[in-house]
């Protein structure tokens, strides 16, 4: 019996070694498999827990954008604007580098330009030219009407002038005693050559040949001056060829403004017979009051509308503000010049005028910023608006106009009421620099 219930030892080595008993160094392979696996789950939590802290604002100091899905909100009350970038900060940084805002202003009318007034057209006056007579006389003929486009050289009147005859007579004379003075040096010179006379003889034959040279050649410009042209001058060889009609022509050409004359009018030089002026450009004269000259200055834009063309517009520049003020109206006159394309706009006509920088095309109604709100990152110019979140700014894209008395008109971007970043956006655009690639 007891040889039945012992126990081999090499039994018990057989059943070990084939594994129908525990093994202990396998227990502790599971335990550490479980504990890393529970450490995995607690590094989840805890970086998931980071990441939504440094999601909201005003727990880092750097730019972030938007939660996918969360809009930013903008200022109460205002239009939708495209979106920008989102520049959140501490309110420590907001606070040690001293941001301050202020809010986008609407411009004073919806056209972007700064000022209304209204005007009259009135011809360049630079570009204006009269047309005197040369010679006094009697008009024999007029071949100009107001309004015609002229060309340069254009005869505009003929006049019979005494005083053309007179002068072409004195003409014919002196070149008579010239070329009488000239024969009478060729035969000193050759008389000379034979001892026949003195060197003398030939030299004052010679002085009074330059000196009627002289007088011939000053005649022939006065003709010239007269309206004759150098071909005609030298052509000029006998009495039965003076002509005592002499035609005033257009000086520049352009369009006869004026005119004071009519056939058969006795005219004296001085008299003024016509006016010529060149219509391509014009001015338009407006009245600015006082207190609105401070917007203004040489070389503001300027758009003229008028009912007469409707949906036309002409565009133009300050050239000129005068420094008298009207006492009774409180006015200074303002002198625009504008391009006339097909002389569309007469003179005396009224005219609309905006003064400021036209809004360009496709943007929509202008609104001022101070200048220190504008910067530049990369090459677009931007500013930075407030949000009602603390410490949240976002950055726009923005289309401007020229700076005017430290305010700069935004065209698209803002919106009125919009409160700017001024004092302190340096802070925010470093930011922005930091996130760009």
């Amino acid at each position: 019996m007891e040889s039945e219930h012992r126990t081999d030892p090499d039994s018990r080595k057989t059943a070990l070694d084939n594994g129908s008993a525990p093994q202990p160094h396998l227990h502790r392979r599971r335990t550490l498999v479980t504990v890393a696996i529970a450490a995995l789950v607690v590094a989840a939590a805890v970086g998931a827990w980071l990441f939504l802290r440094r999601t909201q604002p005003g727990q880092a100091g750097r730019p972030v954008p938007a939660p996918a899905g969360e809009a930013v909100p903008a200022p109460s009350g205002q239009p939708d604007q495209p979106a920008g970038l989102v520049i959140t900060l501490p309110q420590g940084e907001v606070e040690a580098a001293q941001i301050k805002t202020e809010p986008a202003v609407q411009a004073v009318n919806s056209d972007g330009g700064s000022l209304r007034t209204t005007g009259t057209v009135a011809s360049n006056q630079y570009k204006e030219t009269p047309v005197f007579p040369i010679a006094g006389g009697i008009v024999r003929g007029v071949e100009a009407q107001l309004g015609d486009r002229v060309r340069r050289g254009q005869p505009l009147v003929t006049i019979s002038s005494k005083e053309l005859a007179n002068s072409q007579g004195e003409y014919l004379k002196m070149r008579a005693e010239f070329e009488e003075h000239e024969k009478a040096h060729h035969r000193t010179a050759a008389l000379v050559e034979i001892g026949a006379a003195s060197r003398e003889d030939l030299e004052q034959h010679k002085a009074r040949l330059e000196s009627m040279r002289a007088l011939l050649a000053s005649q022939r410009q006065q003709l010239i001056q007269l309206g004759m042209t150098a071909r005609e001058v030298d052509s000029l060889k006998s009495p039965e060829q003076v002509n005592s009609m002499l035609r005033a022509a257009a000086p520049v050409s352009g369009t006869v403004i004026s005119r004071t004359v009519n056939s058969g009018e006795v005219v004296a030089t001085g008299k003024e017979l016509f006016r010529v002026a060149d219509l391509s450009s014009v001015w338009v004269i407006g009245q600015v009051y006082e207190k609105d000259l401070a917007s203004v200055r040489e070389g503001t834009a300027a758009a003229v509308t008028t009912p007469a063309y409707s949906g036309k517009s002409f565009n133009g520049r300050v050239s000129y503000i005068d420094p008298r003020i009207d006492p009774q109206t409180r006015t200074a006159q303002v002198r625009i010049e504008v391009s006339n394309p097909g002389e569309m706009l007469k003179i005396g006509m009224y005219v609309d005028v905006v003064l400021g920088a036209p809004a360009p095309p496709g943007t929509g109604t202008a609104v001022t910023v101070p200048k220190a709100a504008v910067q530049t990152v990369g090459s677009k110019q931007v500013v930075f608006i407030a949000t009602d979140q603390p410490g949240v700014f976002i950055q726009r894209d923005i289309t401007v106009g020229p700076e005017s008395n430290g305010q700069v008109p935004v065209y698209r971007g803002v919106s009125a009421g919009e409160r700017v970043v001024t004092e302190g956006s340096f802070l925010l655009r470093a930011e922005s620099l930091k996130r760009r690639p």
